[in-house]
């Protein structure tokens, strides 16, 4: 889904939950017994939907669970290069050339989640994702 589409929904969503607010307080002004009743069947209708929507996107999602692995990536010494995801079609050294077309992006975590990443050296490449399809060193080529 595109992000024009979720902004569109997010908006919408929050102009009904708006209207039913004010609908609600304009009820209570009114007649407080018929908007208690209305506040409590709204209430039900909002829990069945956020039931649906959670068994929903646990459908989706493959696996049924998210991982999301907070990374710290250290490096040290000179020309040292770290990234907090992934490297990918990087040209890394002198006379480096990357030729071809470009990797294209997983999209999802390859391999275990790796907690902390720490290398020392120098010309040293760190990296909290894949380091793939790179040339790294003096006239390399990929």
């Amino acid at each position: 889904m595109s992000t024009t589409a979720r902004r569109i929904i997010a908006w919408s969503v929050g102009a009904v939950c708006l209207v039913v607010a004010v609908w609600l307080v304009v009820l209570a002004y009114l007649d407080l017994r018929a908007a208690d009743s209305t506040a409590n069947l709204v209430a039900a209708v909002v829990a069945v939907l956020g039931l649906g929507l959670s068994v929903l996107t646990l459908l989706m999602i493959p696996g049924g669970t998210i991982t999301v692995a907070r990374r710290s990536v250290r490096v040290q010494g000179r020309g040292a290069i770290w990234a907090g995801s992934d490297v990918r079609d990087n040209a890394l050294g002198t006379g480096a050339r990357v030729t071809g077309a470009p990797t294209p992006a997983s999209g999802c975590p390859s391999g275990p989640a790796i907690p902390d990443v720490d290398v020392r050296g120098h010309g040293a490449v760190g990296a909290g994702g894949d380091v793939t399809r790179n040339a790294m060193g003096e006239d390399s080529e990929r």
